[in-house]
């Protein structure tokens, strides 16, 4: 019985780790996630600029989005 008891103890803290960080690792998976997106490119009028900007706009909201789950998905399962 005791090693069952270390081993709910250990996954217990485990948990309360991932808990703690996981907007850290959220941010780093998202920043990874980014480096390969970060391309310039050149904008030739207004119109596509704010184009542009909507599109960064909407990829930050589903980002975000993808955390706030993440975070809510680890919090009903501990």
């Amino acid at each position: 019985m005791s090693n069952q008891d270390d081993l709910s103890d250990i996954v217990r803290d485990c948990i309360g780790m991932f808990d703690e960080n996981i907007d850290i690792l959220s941010d780093v998976c998202n920043s990874l996630g980014s480096e390969s997106e970060d391309d310039l490119t050149l904008v030739s009028d207004k119109s596509e600029l704010i184009d542009m900007v909507h599109e960064v706009a909407d990829s930050v909201r589903i980002k975000k989005a993808q955390s706030n789950f993440m975070q809510r998905y680890v919090k009903q399962d501990s």
